[in-house]
């Protein structure tokens, strides 16, 4: 943010320091620059396939790959979704309950943060205090379904960022045909995961997929075909009606989302591809973050810390949450509510705390990175 001017009196104005420099400013029309940009933003897992296809076959034993990005979650993945945590609760009774902010987006900031988890926690409470593993095994395939929306719709925002960023809009038709066809994408891809298995275990407790009857799976696979050929004409339009290429990182953001880490079917690979996913999302989330610090380094109402130490205590909080959200917690409950988990199973906590937090994450996400968000394009647009 560069200097400002505020009047100390009315004769004298006072110039007031810009921020300290980070060595991480925002280039223009990128987060960070076009390499990292494109690396985090999909670029890693055009260069993460052929790389893998490469390894001798008994470097890609599954159960080392698992092992492997476990630990990686710990990092990468649980922080993902404990940013997402941290940026929405935070200010949260100012966002929720203060009148000077939108009655539109209080009322999102109430549904998302405190409507949608008490339904889920009700819900969970309901499958524990009455054995229902059945309905735990269902819950799963929610998780799946809200999952596989929420890459289509990442992948999209991230396209619509890098448009922004870039100065090349898409007009709403255009948008229109770009989120349709991720809608047919991802819904393709929920209904060949159904078809993989009728039955399968997630830890411990089983859950339960459909299959769909051939001729409807197929009749979608050819829309989903042709919506993808509708993306290329409208792209190829537009760059003749313009000249102007369409943002590169964006889309390669759009497509990796989309083809490669729903519809890749490598079941070694799609251990890799959430850690790809979070990496997408955390370099926004540190780009907005970065740019929040910078305005509040110089508040002096709140306590002084360095520019550095700001960043990395924002990091340490998620790794913190994330353990706590995925590991510490409902290993605890499992020890305190052991009765809860007869005939349910040991993974009962594990599987709801999962569960809870994938899809609660979406409806989040929904909220903070919605188009119009007060603070969003304040601090994420320099």
């Amino acid at each position: 943010m560069s200097a400002t001017t505020v009047p100390s009196s009315a004769a004298e104005p006072k110039a007031v320091a810009s921020p300290p420099k980070t060595g991480f400013a925002q280039q223009p029309g990128y987060l960070f620059g076009p390499w990292m940009d494109f690396f985090c933003l999909g670029g890693a897992t055009l260069l993460i396939i052929p790389w893998f296809a490469l390894l001798p076959t008994d470097w890609k034993a599954y159960g080392d790959v698992l092992i492997i990005t476990t630990a990686v979650a710990h990092f990468i993945n649980n922080p993902h979704f404990a940013h997402s945590y941290h940026l929405f609760y935070r200010d949260f009774g100012k966002r929720g309950f203060n009148a000077e902010y939108p009655r539109e987006w209080r009322v999102r900031y109430l549904i998302a943060g405190v409507a949608v988890p008490l339904l889920l926690i009700g819900f969970f409470l309901w499958c524990l205090v009455t054995k229902n593993a059945r309905a735990l095994g269902f819950s799963v395939n929610l998780m799946f379904f809200t999952v596989g929306w929420h890459y289509v719709k990442q992948g999209y925002g991230m396209l619509m960022l890098d448009s922004v960023l870039k100065r090349r809009f898409f007009n709403e038709r255009e948008k229109k045909v770009l989120l349709w066809n991720a809608y047919v994408v991802w819904f393709l891809s929920w209904l060949l995961a159904n078809a993989i298995a009728y039955k399968a275990d997630y830890w411990g407790i089983s859950y339960y997929t459909f299959t769909t009857p051939q001729p409807i799976l197929t009749a979608i696979e050819v829309i989903a075909g042709l919506s993808s050929a509708a993306v290329l004409l409208m792209l190829g339009l537009k760059w003749r009606a313009t000249r102007q290429v369409p943002p590169f990182n964006g889309l390669v953001a759009y497509t990796v989302a989309l083809y490669l880490w729903l519809l890749y079917r490598d079941p070694v690979l799609t251990l890799i591809f959430p850690a790809m996913h979070s990496i997408q999302y955390m370099v926004v989330v540190w780009r907005y973050e970065l740019n929040v610090q910078q305005d509040r380094s110089t508040d002096a109402k709140l306590p002084t810390m360095t520019f550095g130490l700001r960043m990395a205590l924002f990091y340490a909080i998620a790794m913190g949450l994330g353990y706590l959200g995925f590991w510490m917690g409902p290993q605890w409950l499992a020890k305190v509510f052991p009765t809860m988990l007869e005939g349910v199973g040991s993974g009962a906590f594990l599987l709801a705390a999962w569960i809870f937090i994938n899809v609660h994450h979406y409806f989040l996400d929904s909220v903070v990175w919605r188009k119009g968000n007060p603070e969003t394009g304040k601090y994420l647009f320099r």
